[in-house]
C-alpha cells in the first residue's frame, strides 16, 4: 500500500485530479480541474510557495472520492466553505462531519492520518487551505507571540488538539468566499487574490479563538451560545432544504421550540442576516450557478429555484445581483464557453 502523501504534495494533488477530471495548467502556480458529467464545475488547486497549498472549489465531483494525508510536521488547515458534503477521520477517530457552511481553522498533527471523504454528486463550494505550522505566523505578518496559546502549541508540537475553532458563516464571509469563488482574474493575478482572501479568513479564525465564550463583555455575533446557535443552525438547516418553498417562520419556531422573535434574534446573531434573506441569497446563488451552467431557459431556472413567474426572477435577481439574468449570462458567457470547448 502506497504511504499516503503531504497535505503540500503539489505533484500528489495533481495525479489526483488527474484521476477525477480533466487538469492542466493554467498558470506557474494553478492547476485546473474541470469535472465533466456526471460532475461539474471546476477546483483551483493554487500553490503559495512551498509552505501552503490552497483549492478554491466550485465543483459536483463525478463520484464519491477518498483521500488519505499524513505529513511528518504539523499542518494547519482553514476550510471555508459555503456548501459542502465532506467528512474528515484523523487516525481512528470519529469523522467530523461538514455539510452546511462554515468556517474551520484546524490541525493536522505530525504522523496522523487524515482521511477525507467527499460525496459525489454534491456541491462543493468553498476554500481548503493548508499551512505548514512552523511559518504559518510568518506567512500572514505575525509574531509567534501573536498567536492564540492554542496556535503556539501546535506550531511546537505540543498539542494534539484537531479543532482549533469553528463558526457558522455570516453574511460578510459567505460575500468574501463567494468573490472568491466568482473571481476572473488571469493566472497569477489570482494567485495575488486568494493569497489576501486567505489573510482576511485566518484573521477570523484567530479572533474566534481569542474570544472567551463566558465573558459577556467579550462576545461576538460570531460565536453565539451554543443553545442558541444549536436553533440557528436547525433553522437553516430547513430553510436550506426547502428554500425554494420555505416554511412559514411561526411554523418553524414552534418546530424548533422557540418563539418567532427568539428565532430571528438568534438567526440574525449567529449568521449576520435574517432568515427572508438567507432564503433569497440561498436561490440567488443557485439561480447564478444554473445560469452559469447554461443548460435552461431562463423560465426554466426561475422555476427550479422556486419562482412561479418569470418576470417575479428577474426583478429579483436584478436587485440582488445588479444585472438581469440574461445579462449575467452574457456577462459570464465567455469565461462558460472556453470550460466547454475544453472538456
Amino acid at each position: 500500500m502506497n504511504p499516503a502523501p503531504h497535505p503540500l504534495d503539489w505533484d500528489a494533488e495533481w495525479q489526483r485530479a488527474s484521476a477525477n477530471g480533466g487538469a492542466k495548467s493554467i498558470s506557474r502556480n494553478i492547476m485546473r480541474t474541470i469535472f465533466a458529467e456526471p460532475g461539474s464545475g471546476t477546483a483551483d488547486l493554487i500553490r503559495l510557495d512551498d509552505d501552503a497549498m490552497v483549492n478554491v472549489l466550485n465543483c459536483v465531483l463525478p463520484q464519491p472520492v477518498r483521500w488519505p494525508y499524513e505529513a511528518e510536521e504539523p499542518i494547519i488547515m482553514l476550510r471555508a466553505s459555503l456548501a459542502c458534503d465532506v467528512s474528515f477521520r484523523y487516525g481512528r477517530s470519529a469523522p467530523m462531519v461538514f455539510n452546511r457552511p462554515e468556517v474551520l481553522l484546524a490541525c493536522l498533527p505530525q504522523g496522523v492520518t487524515l482521511t477525507a471523504d467527499v460525496m459525489g454528486g454534491s456541491r462543493q463550494q468553498g476554500l481548503v487551505a493548508n499551512f505548514r505550522a512552523k511559518t504559518f505566523a510568518k506567512r500572514f505578518g505575525l509574531l509567534e507571540s501573536e498567536l492564540p496559546p492554542a496556535v503556539r502549541e501546535v506550531v511546537h508540537h505540543s498539542s494534539d488538539v484537531v479543532r482549533l475553532s469553528s463558526f457558522p458563516v455570516d453574511q460578510r464571509i459567505a460575500a468574501l468566499i463567494a468573490d472568491t469563488l466568482d473571481s476572473r482574474l488571469p493566472g497569477e493575478l489570482r494567485t495575488m487574490q486568494v493569497t489576501g482572501r486567505l489573510g482576511e479568513l485566518i484573521a477570523f479564525a484567530l479572533e474566534a479563538i481569542q474570544v472567551d465564550e463566558t465573558d459577556p463583555t467579550h462576545r461576538n455575533v460570531l460565536l453565539p451560545r451554543k443553545r442558541d446557535l444549536d436553533v440557528a443552525r436547525a433553522a437553516r438547516e430547513r430553510l436550506d432544504r426547502e428554500y425554494r418553498r420555505p416554511p412559514m417562520f411561526g411554523d418553524l419556531a414552534s418546530d424548533l421550540g422557540v418563539s418567532l422573535n427568539k428565532l430571528k434574534s438568534v438567526f440574525k446573531e449567529a449568521f449576520g442576516t435574517t432568515m427572508v434573506d438567507h432564503c433569497l441569497d440561498r436561490r440567488m446563488r443557485e439561480a447564478q450557478q444554473l445560469l452559469l451552467e447554461a443548460a435552461l431557459t431562463i423560465a426554466q431556472v426561475a422555476e427550479r429555484v422556486g419562482y412561479e413567474h418569470q418576470s417575479s426572477f428577474t426583478a429579483a435577481f436584478h436587485r440582488h445581483v445588479g444585472m438581469s439574468p440574461r445579462e449575467y449570462r452574457r456577462h459570464r458567457a465567455p469565461f462558460v464557453v472556453e470550460l466547454a470547448a475544453k472538456r
